[in-house]
């Protein structure tokens, strides 16, 4: 069976990332599946089983290959118990082997639950990478799911304090919404400093923007530092808050500006008071929808100085998914009948959602999962229009590999914002601006990698340029 793993931008409702029962970076044989996108943040459900003790010695025993243990000493989903046998063992511990070298030691734990699954991830030091470990158990105390993923480090993985800034913890917003993030600013007495917010794309990204291994505001925030620039980065709403979403009344009223805008502009409004920060030099940085979206921030918030878009689309949201569907389940070369189906199906959504025939009645599952309040919001929303009544800097920033949002967008950006905008292309760079070669690909995203840091100081350069 033919899997296409499928990266959109809309992710708010619907969570897009898997992982599998047994597998790596590339593994395609998907059985047992969960989510990956984390349904809860501070708050986990409660438990009544050792969890992380379990998890623990059960990668102990994977790690010196104690399979008669593994197959007798755990309890496993039904669907869990089919396919991870000693043979499957074996087979990845060679894998393993071949590809990362000898294990060396684990390091850092952390817990998350994402709908009906409590997840422990835990680091392991290889010879030639660090991988990060996820063992998935049902609230039963099953477990349903084991794989792996390459991370940067076990350090930087787990270790949340970026060296070289005084970090501290905040809350702010909507008393209903309450958001949390991390204030990073750089250590010294040098300050005020200019200051940094970063926005995320769509979906219920915690504060790091994290994808796998993988975390760009944290890549963003570490670098920016270090040119004495302030950062504040949080966790979005539909991640904190994402249980009140149950309620069919307060999806249905769901907006851009519940998913992006309101906090964006509560995280600047807080800035502005806070000491050691330069509330004369407040920069929004927004990536995707966060870098479409930008532009109805400042209007809303004269304390904004100027805004850096990273990947943001001109091209209304509707029309881009087709487009990402398109270059996605055409990369083999083939579309199967199931694919046709999928391609006719967001087609004629999107053809609803930009027609003059979609109500406040009708039903989500017509419109791409996102109620339609949502849609008539953003639809008419013309971002290069919003950026030319500003009157502020703005830097649009392009990844020159990115199919999420293509260099077509960044051109339409030039085109039409002209030289009221700095614009800077970058040939090598996918969505998340990290380095790879060829054509794009969903799987390019769980390798480890690092946000350019010729970018970061572009964007750094910048803003020091436009200081007031």
């Amino acid at each position: 069976m033919r899997i296409k793993h499928i990266f959109i931008l809309i992710t708010v409702m619907a969570t897009m990332l898997s992982i599998t029962a047994c597998g790596s970076k590339n593994n395609e044989e998907a059985t047992t599946e969960t989510s990956t996108e984390v349904t809860t943040s501070a708050e986990l459900k409660p438990i009544d089983f050792d969890a992380q003790g379990i998890a623990t010695k059960f990668l102990n025993d994977f790690q010196s290959e104690s399979y008669d243990a593994l197959l007798t000493d755990y309890t496993y989903t039904e669907a869990m118990k089919t396919q991870f046998t000693k043979e499957s063992m074996t087979e990845i511990s060679k894998l393993l082997l071949k590809e990362y070298g000898a294990f060396i030691d684990t390091y850092g734990l952390k817990v998350q639950q994402s709908g009906d699954y409590h997840i422990v991830t835990i680091g392991a030091n290889y010879e030639n990478k660090d991988l990060a470990y996820n063992v998935v158990f049902t609230f039963e105390g099953e477990i349903t799911g084991f794989n792996y993923q390459e991370i940067p480090s076990v350090e930087d993985y787990f270790n949340k304090e970026i060296m070289g800034a005084v970090e501290t913890e905040v809350t702010f917003g909507d008393p209903e919404y309450l958001i949390e993030g991390t204030l990073s600013i750089p250590k010294g007495d040098a300050g005020p400093y200019p200051v940094v917010v970063l926005v995320h794309g769509s979906g219920p990204n915690d504060r790091d923007e994290s994808i796998y291994g993988n975390k760009p505001f944290k890549d963003i925030a570490e670098g920016l530092i270090k040119q004495g620039i302030a950062v504040l980065r949080y966790d979005k709403r539909t991640l904190t808050h994402l249980e009140k979403y149950d309620d069919p009344e307060r999806i249905a009223d769901f907006t851009i500006y519940d998913e992006v805008i309101d906090d964006a502009n509560y995280a600047i409004d807080f800035l502005a008071n806070y000491e050691g920060i330069d509330a004369n030099n407040i920069y929004v940085v927004g990536h995707s929808l966060g870098a479409n979206q930008a532009p109805r921030i400042a209007k809303d918030n004269d304390l904004v100085a100027g805004i850096v878009l990273m990947a943001g689309n001109v091209t209304p949201l509707q029309n881009l998914v087709v487009v990402q569907y398109e270059y996605l389940l055409a990369l083999d070369g083939s579309l199967s009948d199931s694919d046709k189906q999928q391609l006719e199906t967001i087609r004629t959504s999107a053809d609803l959602i930009s027609s003059d025939s979609m109500t406040l009645e009708t039903d989500m599952n017509e419109t791409m999962g996102l109620p339609p309040k949502y849609w008539m919001d953003i639809k008419a929303y013309d971002p290069v229009a919003e950026a030319k009544t500003l009157g502020i800097p703005i830097l649009v920033l392009q990844g020159g590999r990115d199919y999420q949002v293509t260099v077509s967008e960044f051109e339409k950006w030039q085109s039409l914002l002209g030289s009221a905008g700095d614009y800077k292309i970058y040939d090598d760079l996918n969505h998340l601006f990290m380095t790879g070669v060829g054509m794009s690909k969903p799987e390019e995203y769980t390798e480890a990698g690092k946000v350019s840091n010729q970018v970061i100081l572009d964007i750094a350069d910048w803003i020091k340029s436009h200081l007031k």
